[in-house]
């Protein structure tokens, strides 16, 4: 008898990789080195000592900064060579995805939630950033699989088996020491084996598994205590959310308010069609809404409600968007027409050469143009000092010196809190950098002071939410 050979699909994984990885290199470098990068960047240059003194009071685990030391140290100290490991980290999500969806709605659904996701404007813009948060959303991703494998172990090779919970324990330890709230994928993973009848079977070895990450966990628990502790008692800096937040947040996954609008109709279709406790559908839905809906909650109280905070959640929601699309009823077709709908709306929203409007450099060009005589700048916050330090120079972030000292030397002066620095009559010009000053010095006295002593005779937004003031001696 004559057999049929079945089409092979191997080439499909490759395939979406390699079109991800092309899209994310391709504008590694359009935008300045902006936001908490420079944070990152000088950190990962700073000897080691340094770093992990640093770390004692940080809010983010060393994973990524250990791995940004190492990588700095083989490529130019430039933002496109420096995003290239979250770019990396990016297109290897594309795997376990493809998986996911493949496993649970078939190759189509593999395909379309890798697409969705290579053309999600708000991924690819986190991609970009040299931050943890590409290795997280990788993480989180592989963790899942690893969980929907573990449930398969009945049907696998006996000696393939004890393989499933160790890489589940490895995801999860990846993803809780990539940022700290990697734990909320593993609290997570332990609401899916309570609740998805095709995962309850693993219950037992979640918990296995969720003790032995933690137990690896130790070396940074008294660091995640202390600061978890900071922020219950002095607040964040995030305000509580207003109620439209939740579908602000779909709508940066789905690129325009249009396209969220199409995906949620789609979702909300397939979800009366099929049972949400549904195992094809419940466990991209529960990834999707329990952190979109119980952190929106919980941030009415302790505000945490941010979209890089909740972007592990957006791989569900291209999943659940996959499922429903290649689940509508009818010829296939009519299911193919759907798919495609869905990644030419994302396509056409898609724009990775586009600007985010962070332009440091402006604000050093700015001040440099006003200098006349000695001229002191003034900035607040402190932590701005950074960003202001790659915009004039990136070597300074190598130098031997402390950032601090290499600022001083050039007679820019970073306020913490609201004290004002002490300035002597040999300075004719002050250049206040105003980069969130309300933030740490609510009642502007440093800005006051300045005011009093001083007479302001310009000021302008050089960059986003970024004023600029001089002053000159009377």
């Amino acid at each position: 008898m004559k057999h049929t050979a079945r089409p092979s699909h191997n080439w499909m994984v490759p395939a979406l990789m390699l079109l991800n990885l092309l899209l994310k290199v391709a504008w590694s470098g359009v935008h300045e080195l902006a936001g908490d990068e420079p944070f990152t960047v000088y950190w990962a240059q700073r000897p080691l000592g340094e770093l992990f003194g640093m770390l004692r009071t940080e809010n983010n685990p060393p994973l990524y900064f250990l791995l940004m030391h190492g990588w700095s140290q083989l490529v130019p100290l430039d933002p496109a060579w420096l995003r290239i490991p979250s770019a990396i980290f990016s297109t290897l999500t594309v795997w376990p995805l493809f998986l996911l969806g493949r496993h649970l709605g078939g190759i189509a659904t593999g395909v379309l939630a890798s697409l969705l996701f290579t053309f999600s404007q708000h991924g690819y813009g986190f991609a970009h950033e040299v931050r943890a948060y590409s290795l997280l959303v990788l993480a989180c991703t592989w963790a899942v699989w690893q969980l929907v494998r573990l449930a398969d172990d009945p049907l696998r090779h006996p000696a393939l088996r004890p393989a499933s919970i160790l890489w589940l324990v490895v995801a999860n330890i990846l993803a809780t020491w990539a940022h700290y709230f990697g734990w909320l994928m593993v609290g997570l993973e332990l609401v899916l084996v309570f609740t998805v009848p095709m995962l309850r079977p693993v219950r037992v070895k979640m918990l296995a598994a969720a003790a032995l990450t933690a137990l690896c966990s130790a070396p940074v628990a008294g660091i995640v205590l202390s600061r978890a502790g900071t922020s219950l008692g002095q607040g964040t800096w995030l305000e509580a959310p207003g109620w439209e937040e939740p579908y602000n947040m779909v709508m940066r996954w789905a690129n325009a308010p249009v396209v969220a609008v199409i995906f949620l109709a789609l979702i909300a279709f397939a979800l009366v069609r099929s049972s949400a406790r549904s195992p094809r559908m419940a466990i991209p839905l529960y990834w999707t809404a329990v952190p979109l809906i119980g952190m929106f909650l919980v941030s009415f109280s302790f505000p945490i409600y941010l979209d890089r905070y909740l972007l592990f959640a957006s791989i569900g929601f291209y999943l659940l968007v996959a499922l429903a699309a290649t689940s509508v009823p009818g010829a296939p077709w009519v299911r193919h027409l759907v798919s495609a709908g869905c990644v030419l709306a994302m396509a056409v929203t898609f724009a990775p050469w586009k600007s985010n409007n962070m332009h440091p450099s402006r604000v050093v060009a700015q001040v440099d143009a006003w200098r006349e005589g000695r001229t002191a700048v003034i900035m607040q916050p402190a932590w701005y000092d950074l960003t202001y330090a790659w915009a004039t120079d990136p070597g300074l972030f190598r130098g031997a010196a402390p950032i601090g000292m290499a600022l001083h030397e050039r007679d820019v002066f970073p306020v913490t809190g609201d004290a004002m620095p002490p300035l002597d009559s040999s300075f004719t010009t002050v250049v206040h950098i105003d980069a969130w000053a309300s933030l740490t010095d609510p009642g502007h006295r440093v800005l006051n002071g300045l005011r009093s002593r001083y007479v302001q005779v310009d000021s302008v937004e050089a960059d986003r939410k970024v004023m600029v003031r001089s002053f000159r001696a009377h």
